[in-house]
């Protein structure tokens, strides 16, 4: 703490003889301060140099901070809203806030408009308080990035906040961020890579140059960096999990997954084996996986589905069609369920769909499809949507809309996407395009 004597005024953080004062400054200084929004994106940056003359508005802000990156985004909007209550002066405290209320809309913790309604409110005071704030720019590019998906927008104010955090790492992870969502590729590995050279230890930039490889379909160079972090951290699990999958999206070979799945990895990641199954058309090995698990659900960075969804679809291509319609029926319950409180997740929409389209809602599934590429988590974002684009696929096909499968198909594949045709055609649930008119011609396309 300060001495007691300090009541008033600004925080002067370089005050000779302050000896707390200097070890915050260098717990600041040294620790970057974000909000995360998911476990893929490390969001924007936060202040260095906060000012406010009440100490209780202060050690609120700095809770809220610690609160956000531990990802409890309501304990963090709790302290941040008492620290301008304290203080409503605290221009950057009123900018965290604004945050913090952005990642709680895009976790999907609360997706609602009125949640980022707060969001925007709360940055508009900020800038209210001090018009030229750059932790306000940052904040309203949040807002614009993960809110309303503008990104041009959103990259504006990214470029007004960056010279006041020369050399940011996450600023420029945000920014390849906004330009992997519209589709600019080159741009998005040129910030990467300026971020790399800045932490070059930083294994996760690594990652995310993998990734963003992957998309494109640059098989070599994905698993080249993929190997660097792992070079760096052996132990680092998620580039791990990406090179189980890459034989898979390359050359449709699960056999890599598989193995992953057995081993320590697999630990609490039942859809590893359960894929890797029923990719090899082994059902009964995919069941097993199934019954050995204790999770409800199977979510993955690709794929999500409760846990009757995925036992019907195994049951459905073991030829067990009574018992896998059962399944099905629990998983459109489940998930209409959910969706009652969550309308727009596409997670959830096109697992419905998918689940329809077996039990015989053609019609239903069809429309759940199509709908799911057309909400804006979806069509605003190049990054994401090739996943939602391929499963939109296999609902059309288990529907019966066999030309538009293939159709999506068309624009998955002639579009950057993580899996080649050998990946796609891996899958047991798009066998029955085989024979169908236009299929021969996609292969001879894309072979």
């Amino acid at each position: 703490m300060f001495s007691e004597g300090i009541t008033h005024g600004v925080v002067v953080w370089f005050l000779i003889g302050s000896l707390l004062g200097v070890m915050l400054f260098i717990k600041l200084y040294l620790r970057e301060v974000l909000i995360p929004a998911t476990l893929e994106t490390s969001e924007i940056v936060l202040p260095i140099i906060p000012l406010t003359s009440s100490q209780v508005a202060y050690d609120a802000y700095l809770n809220g901070i610690d609160h956000g990156l531990d990802g409890d985004h309501e304990r963090s909007i709790a302290q941040h809203t008492r620290a301008v209550e304290e203080d409503p002066e605290f221009s950057i405290a009123w900018a965290a806030l604004s945050q913090a209320h952005s990642a709680m809309y895009f976790v999907g913790t609360d997706p609602t408009e009125q949640r980022l309604t707060l969001a925007r409110n709360t940055v508009d005071r900020a800038f209210q308080l001090d018009a030229d704030l750059p932790e306000a720019h940052l904040a309203l590019a949040y807002v614009y990035y993960r809110g309303s998906s503008d990104y041009e927008r959103a990259l504006e104010e990214l470029a007004i906040a960056e010279p006041h955090f020369p050399g940011n790492v996450n600023l420029l992870k945000t920014r390849a961020f906004m330009y992997r969502s519209i589709g600019e590729w080159n741009a998005a590995l040129y910030e990467l890579e300026r971020a790399s050279e800045i932490e070059p230890e930083n294994v996760e930039l690594l990652e995310e140059q993998a990734l963003t490889h992957l998309l494109r379909r640059d098989y070599l160079i994905a698993e080249s960096f993929m190997d660097k972090a792992l070079e760096q951290v052996p132990e680092y699990e998620p580039a791990q999990i990406q090179k189980a999958m890459i034989r898979l999206h390359r050359d449709g070979d699960s056999s890599s997954l598989a193995v992953a799945g057995r081993s320590f990895l697999g630990s609490g990641r039942p859809w590893m084996s359960w894929l890797a199954a029923f990719i090899q058309r082994d059902y009964a090995a995919a069941r097993q996986a199934l019954d050995e698990t204790v999770s409800n659900t199977l979510v993955w960075e690709e794929g999500y589905m409760p846990k009757p969804l995925a036992y019907g679809l195994t049951q459905h291509w073991a030829g067990n069609f009574e018992i896998a319609q059962l399944y099905f029926q629990d998983a459109r319950e489940i998930l209409e369920q959910d969706l009652e409180t969550d309308l727009e997740n596409p997670d959830l929409l096109i697992a419905l769909g998918e689940a329809l389209a077996y039990l015989g809602a053609q019609q239903s599934a069809v429309r759940m499809a199509r709908r799911v590429i057309e909400v804006p988590p979806v069509s605003n974002d190049l990054f994401s949507a090739p996943r939602y684009r391929l499963s939109a696929a296999r609902v059309l096909a288990a529907a019966g809309d066999y030309e538009g499968a293939i159709a999506e198909l068309e624009t998955y594949l002639s579009s950057p996407g993580r899996y080649s045709l050998n990946g796609v055609l891996s899958d047991p649930r798009f066998d029955v395009l085989l024979d169908k008119p236009g299929f021969p011609g996609l292969i001879n396309r894309h072979r």
